[in-house]
């Protein structure tokens, strides 16, 4: 009985140990994400942050290439033809825009002309060079695997406001970095400035500049934090399901073994019982009852018969 309760009570103390682990590995897992999480929050702010100080910088640049190439040409700006003010914004890009790039070459930098209608972009996953924003983004996202989540950023560029942000171009863009973390595919993290070149005729520009975020998070270093941790909690996970699928055996073989010992138990009881019961029945007491009983059913039938 004694014994049958402490192992009960071990058992029970086991089983309690275990999900205390169990329940520690899920707060590591848990913890592993909000690393993740919070590591991609300040990585994604910390490069928000250069990203506006770069399109803030061209944009002061374009107002004074916007003045060099008017004195230039000999351009009145308020004569200036459309024609013209796209050709100076062409150059402008090409010059200063296009070469810009954060971390990686998969980044864009883009410029939005002064009356929303031209994009200047000519990169080969842009069909829509001269196209208005606010026409080409829904366009774009009727596209398998297009654009999305682009909202606060045409709201920003339609009222030429300064913004960071994220938004999907291409679900597939930055996939080379993503690896396992594919839900960063796609997501581009922002920011955009307008560029006033001519206020008093109202000539501003867009500019902006968008880097994968599945890049930041590789060439930041911020991934290999994450990997680390998702590694070590891996081992742990692992060492955990060994000992726990070990004790479950463990406990499969006591279990058979304890029914094996009841089975011999009985069959020894049995044994023991049919013993006992042939010494009774050979014991010279036991003959001596058998020939007395003999002797009297004897008499009685003879006193019957007579």
């Amino acid at each position: 009985m004694l014994k049958k309760i402490f192992g009960d009570r071990a058992q029970s103390s086991f089983y309690a140990l275990l999900f205390m682990t169990v329940g520690l590995v899920l707060f590591g897992w848990y913890n592993v994400y909000s690393q993740y999480v919070s590591l991609r929050e300040a990585t994604t702010k910390s490069i928000q942050a250069a990203e506006l100080e770069i399109v803030r910088a061209t944009a002061r640049a374009a107002t004074v290439y916007w003045d060099d190439q008017l004195t230039i040409l000999g351009l009145d700006p308020d004569t200036i033809t459309p024609e013209q003010v796209q050709e100076i914004e062409l150059q402008f890009l090409a010059k200063y825009v296009k070469p810009i790039s954060l971390l990686v070459p998969e980044g864009d930098a883009w410029v939005i002309g002064s009356d929303d209608r031209m994009v200047f972009d000519r990169s080969a996953d842009f069909p829509y060079f001269g196209v208005p924003i606010n026409e080409f983004l829904p366009r774009r996202a009727k596209v398998p695997g297009g654009a999305s989540d682009y909202d606060q950023m045409l709201d920003d560029v339609m009222s030429r406001r300064e913004g960071i942000g994220w938004y999907v171009w291409d679900q597939n863009k930055g996939s080379e970095y993503a690896g396992l973390f594919s839900w960063e595919k796609g997501i581009e993290i922002g920011a955009w400035t307008p560029a006033v070149v001519d206020e008093k005729n109202n000539v501003q520009w867009m500019i902006g500049l968008t880097t994968p975020l599945a890049a930041i998070m590789q060439e930041s270093g911020a991934r290999d934090s994450v990997n680390r941790s998702f590694l070590f909690m891996a081992v742990v996970t692992i060492v955990i399901g060994l000992v726990f699928s070990g004790f479950l055996a463990g406990q499969r073989r006591v279990r058979a073994l304890q029914h094996e010992v009841a089975q011999l138990k009985i069959v020894i009881d049995e044994a023991k019982k049919r013993r006992e019961v042939e010494q009774i029945l050979g014991s010279d007491y036991f003959q001596s009852l058998q020939k007395r009983a003999a002797e009297i059913r004897a008499k009685s039938t003879k006193e019957r018969s007579a």
